[in-house]
């Protein structure tokens, strides 16, 4: 783009084609130019058309859709188009099912859907990292049909954060809760490829330098900030039950493993409170499973339910999945034994969804906050937070440990942290 003007005019912008074609500077566009500008014409409005004539597509990753982007972010606008863009074109998923149809049927192995690669923050050791042009599956297939969520191995390697910074912000925060008088519990629910590693190939991308993350983040997360280290219990309820705790086709545990966490987190509000509790499987579970769809495919997570009446008599469980994006109260005039007594605030990610029934039963007064709602309006959760005499954060070891998680975000972290701290428990 160059400046022309007339001599008695200021000078205008104009893009090189459309100076007059007597002037030095006048370069016509060439076939390519225009190529280049009707494909990305069409990339951008093909998910517009799409959206208004098929709807919002579904998220077929194991995150929400790129929201459009606003005009207030600037330059960001453009930036963060991309992004939507891709979300939302149309026939998405039938593009990726083509893909892994046509990758099987001539190569005999699944395409490359990889997540690419990220720049490792300063000072984020990450052990034998893998270079930055490493290509991380989204979805590493493992023996017996079982798959595992590559952002496992990925977020590790490539971590956002150091290990000694995403330390110091836990504990930073633990620290404000409980000085503004307030308890405060950390549980950290292991990843699948931690939980249940024997399904896992003998090879995959980012395999030694996940584990070398991982092998440091779980002695100082335990040992410096207190967290609740579930890995045993569900080793132990495994062995009892002869099954994993996790879903074959899916990135999370079942309704069994969110009933674990949830005892463990009351026993550490109040040690033997869950001696009076009864509980009892109340029926099958059926949903759409999680990475299938990551390679173009559908699958189905299949577990049971279960009940929990917390003196041993009423069952207080309140079935169903929650929206991440809006909070979730429970609240009790009558409790009873077995019970958390106050008010809880729980910031969770996408693993308390199947907690959530249990919480209901075993908290009087409870608030769930999931990723979604937390990030879209930290205040609001702070002033849940300020209302609270416990704070429960549950936060996936693929989240906290490379520093990914919405709440070590800085506006979501301090948010809380400053409104606990100026508003103390008397």
């Amino acid at each position: 783009m160059r400046e022309w003007a007339g001599e008695d005019t200021q000078p205008i912008p104009h893009h090189e084609s459309r100076l007059p074609k007597d002037h030095p500077l006048y370069r016509p566009r060439h076939g390519r130019q225009r190529t280049a500008l009707v494909c990305a014409v069409m990339f951008f409005f093909t998910p517009i058309v799409g959206l208004c004539l098929f709807g919002e597509p579904p998220a077929i990753e194991n995150r929400a859709l790129h929201p459009f982007p606003s005009l207030s972010q600037g330059w960001g606008f453009f930036t963060a188009l991309g992004p939507w863009a891709v979300d939302n074109l149309p026939f998405r998923l039938g593009a990726i099912q083509a893909s892994d149809k046509i990758s099987r049927g001539l190569f005999g192995e699944p395409p490359s859907l990889g997540a690419g690669g990220s720049e490792v923050a300063p000072g984020a050791t990450v052990g034998d990292a893998q270079p930055h042009d490493t290509v991380y599956p989204k979805v590493i297939e493992g023996r017996d049909g079982w798959m595992y969520y590559g952002e496992d191995m990925h977020a590790k390697c490539q971590p956002r954060e150091s290990l000694d910074d995403v330390l110091a912000e836990v504990i930073r925060f633990k620290a404000a809760v409980e000085k503004s008088g307030r308890r405060f519990v950390l549980v950290v629910p292991p990843d699948k490829s931690t939980a249940v590693p024997d399904r896992l190939p003998d090879q995959y991308a980012g395999k030694d330098c996940a584990a070398a993350l991982r092998d440091r983040f779980w002695p100082r997360i335990t040992s410096q900030a207190g967290a609740v280290d579930l890995r045993s219990t569900l080793n132990q309820e495994a062995a009892r039950t002869g099954s994993p705790l996790y879903f074959p086709q899916d990135s999370h545990w079942t309704f069994a493993g969110g009933l674990l966490m949830v005892r463990a987190v009351v026993d550490t509000i109040e040690s033997g409170v869950d001696q009076t509790w009864k509980v009892a499987k109340s029926g099958p579970y059926s949903g759409e499973a999680d990475l299938p769809p990551l390679l173009g495919r559908t699958g189905v997570d299949s577990t049971d339910r279960y009940s929990l009446a917390p003196d041993g008599t009423v069952d207080r469980t309140q079935q169903g999945l929650y929206d991440a994006r809006k909070v979730t109260s429970f609240h009790t005039d009558g409790p009873v034994t077995g019970m958390i007594g106050g008010r809880t605030t729980w910031f969770g990610d996408s693993f308390t969804t199947y907690a959530t029934p249990f919480i209901a039963a075993a908290f009087t007064d409870a608030s769930i906050i999931q990723e979604g709602a937390l990030e879209a309006d930290p205040a609001r959760a702070a002033q849940y937070a300020v209302d609270s005499d416990t704070i429960v954060v549950e936060m996936v070891e693929r989240g906290i440990a490379p520093g990914v998680s919405v709440l070590l975000q800085p506006a979501v972290l301090d948010a809380v942290a400053t409104a606990v701290a100026a508003h103390p428990r008397k």
